[in-house]
């Protein structure tokens, strides 16, 4: 093959995959519909916020849906709906985007750290039961790229301990657990709706439950603590976490496609992880899905990265950040951002931290090892690329099996960067 890109050879790709978030003329549609109508916000009958907490909740099969103004918010609401209040415990995945665990923390909450299965990157029953304390409120359970989480193991020490689980279900909305969608399985589920996500307003989120007089905390917690239906009568300390009638109506149409999306996102998935299988070191997330999940929300293509197993025994081990780097080179959009354990970022882990918070780490060994090996593509990435057929996901491959071949060529470009570095340092 031809030099890296990365040393000035041609890459194997210049031009994009397709774009995410994605929209077309039926966003534009609405959005002027909704600048007609004058009414931009706030919560009011026949809203389009209230037509999309409708058909998100047939979508999902929950009879409660609320739309909030983020995923963080819904966590923060989904908690303090359920009573956690300072001091109080809550398990979460070491494992995690940081705010599962900043949502307990700005409540005054202790998040507790729980390790995650090696195999699907998300918190197992075992690692929950060593978490637990007398103080446990709750335990979150992330549905971590759109995996879903083992909610049978989970659910079966969470009811053994009598504990609530909230499922965070930022990263997959349209999964499956056995025929169930994530969010309706737990306790109370809290979706995302960012840039990113599986549908998306730019910003925004929703808290669904079976459960109605929890529905109604929600509600009023989101509205300055009137319920729903009410303009006074305070009942409780609430914040203003209210949705626009802007996003909700771009949710709306982007939920018709999800579908579709997943269908081709499955596809695309399928084939990655059959035309990187033959790479040494390469290792889909999971390798092998759980015949329990029947669906895969998709939100990522990940693989973790062996760079000993990668090189061979003939070439040093080639860095998880050379790796990346390289592969951008090549034209193949990769999350570029070095993943931390949740116990280790500075707010958790440095006590000098300006916002340095209480926590407690049950254990983390194997989320340490998931974040300093993970490569992903996809949405993570800010990338529609699992969209796309695979005649054009070939070049993932193609790109992946010019790096194997030049690996000695990045080792020793490896070192050149370091030397670089050590002489920019002095």
């Amino acid at each position: 093959m031809t030099d890296l890109a990365l040393l000035g050879g041609p890459p194997v790709r210049t031009r994009p995959f397709q774009a995410w978030p994605q929209f077309d003329e039926a966003e534009l549609g609405v959005l002027a519909d909704v600048l007609n109508s004058l009414r931009w916000g706030g919560i009011h009958t026949g809203s389009q916020g209230e037509s999309f907490e409708t058909e998100l909740a047939e979508y999902l099969q929950v009879p409660h849906a609320t739309a909030v103004a983020n995923g963080t918010a819904g966590l923060m609401i989904a908690l303090r709906a359920l009573d956690v209040r300072p001091g109080d415990e809550v398990v979460v995945p070491a494992m995690t985007y940081l705010a599962t665990a900043t949502a307990v923390s700005l409540l005054g909450g202790v998040p507790v750290f729980a390790d995650i299965d090696p195999a699907t990157h998300t918190i197992t029953g075992s690692s929950l039961k060593a978490a637990i304390s007398e103080r446990t409120k709750a335990v979150i359970a992330v549905h971590l790229g759109g995996h879903p989480a083992d909610m049978d193991g989970l659910g079966a020490i969470a009811d053994a301990y009598g504990i609530p689980v909230v499922e965070d279900c930022a990263q997959s909305l349209g999964a499956t657990w056995k025929g169930t969608q994530t969010g309706s399985l737990g306790a109370i589920g809290v979706f995302s709706f960012a840039s990113t996500k599986n549908i998306s307003a730019g910003e925004g989120g929703a808290v669904v439950t079976h459960d109605h007089e929890l529905t109604e905390r929600v509600a009023a917690l989101r509205d300055h603590g009137r319920p729903l239906g009410r303009t006074a009568q305070h009942v409780e300390l609430g914040w203003n976490l209210r949705l626009s009638e802007f996003q909700s109506a771009v949710l709306r149409v982007q939920l018709q496609r999800l579908e579709r999306h997943l269908a081709a996102k499955a596809k695309g998935a399928a084939f990655l992880a059959s035309a990187l299988s033959s790479l040494p070191g390469l290792t889909p997330v999971p390798a092998a899905l759980d015949p329990r999940v029947t669906a895969h929300g998709r939100f990522s293509f990940a693989f973790t990265f062996d760079g000993e197993a990668f090189s061979g025994e003939q070439t040093r081990s080639v860095t998880l950040r050379a790796f990346r780097t390289a592969l951008q080179a090549e034209g193949i959009p990769v999350s570029a951002r070095d993943l931390i354990a949740c116990p280790d970022e500075p707010i958790y882990a440095d006590i000098s931290s300006r916002d340095y918070s209480r926590s407690r780490t049950a254990s983390a060994e194997q989320a340490r090892t998931a974040c300093s090996t993970l490569v992903l593509l996809g949405q993570a990435a800010g990338s529609g690329l699992l969209l796309d057929e695979p005649t054009e996901l070939t070049d993932v491959a193609r790109a992946v099996q010019k790096i194997h071949e030049n690996r000695h060529h990045l080792h020793q470009e490896q070192r050149q960067s370091a030397r670089r570095r050590v002489s920019s340092d002095h």
